[in-house]
């Protein structure tokens, strides 16, 4: 037996369609250019637009759901702020390819720098290093007479480590990282300096978690 919507209903449908298509258009925007654009170079950039889109129509479309039970630290009236534990690598810096190889006041020396996690459960991802050179009092090192700097490392700007994995009790080794620079000294003070490695990464911590919700069914 078939059964006649009443105009109301209809209506209420219609208005509910068009409603939904009018929610979609920036969607079916960002997917149409994202097609449009998806044999060019340099396209990645259509990628965030179209998860920006889907993701803005697809929240607007759950908020407006009558029903909401949550499970978890649902705080909806500010952003909370987690306490960070400190996180410190392992910096080592090595040179000389015997006992007498010292860096010297005329020199030109490979350095390796390596960074080892010694955290099992946390890896340090996009790992980035800059290196500073210092007088032993932590003031900049004075530049020759003709301008020219008497300690220099090369590269010493945004040295990439990638991702340094979490230590592994096995093999510690693989939870380290190497990149080689080079020292050159020319008419250097002889004396104490610092190097100072400055680092940039993100703590990735796998955590596992379960939010369980109770729901009612109703006879229909």
């Amino acid at each position: 037996m078939s059964t006649k919507k009443s105009k109301s209903t209809k209506k209420a449908t219609k208005s509910t369609r068009q409603t939904t298509s009018r929610e979609e258009e920036p969607v079916q925007q960002a997917m149409r250019a994202a097609l449009a654009q998806a044999e060019q170079p340099n396209a990645s950039i259509f990628c965030q637009r179209l998860d920006a889109a889907a993701n803005d129509f697809l929240n607007k479309s759950c908020a407006g759901k009558q029903f909401d039970q949550t499970a978890g630290n649902c705080n909806n009236k500010s952003c909370q702020t987690v306490e960070e534990p400190k996180i410190e690598p392992c910096v080592h810096l090595r040179w000389g390819d015997g006992p007498q190889d010292q860096l010297e006041t005329e020199d030109t020396e490979i350095l390796c720098i390596t960074i080892c996690n010694p955290y099992s459960n946390v890896a340090l991802n996009d790992f980035t290093a800059y290196i500073l050179v210092l007088n032993a009092d932590g003031t900049p090192v004075a530049n020759l007479p003709d301008g020219t700097p008497s300690v220099l490392i090369k590269p010493n700007l945004m040295i990439c480590f990638d991702d340094i994995p979490p230590c592994d009790p096995q093999n510690p080794r693989k939870s380290c990282v190497s990149r080689e620079v080079v020292l050159l000294t020319r008419g250097a003070k002889v004396g104490t300096y610092l190097i100072a490695v400055l680092y940039c990464f993100q703590a990735c911590f796998t955590k596992l978690g379960a939010g369980v919700i109770r729901v009612n069914l109703v006879a229909s």
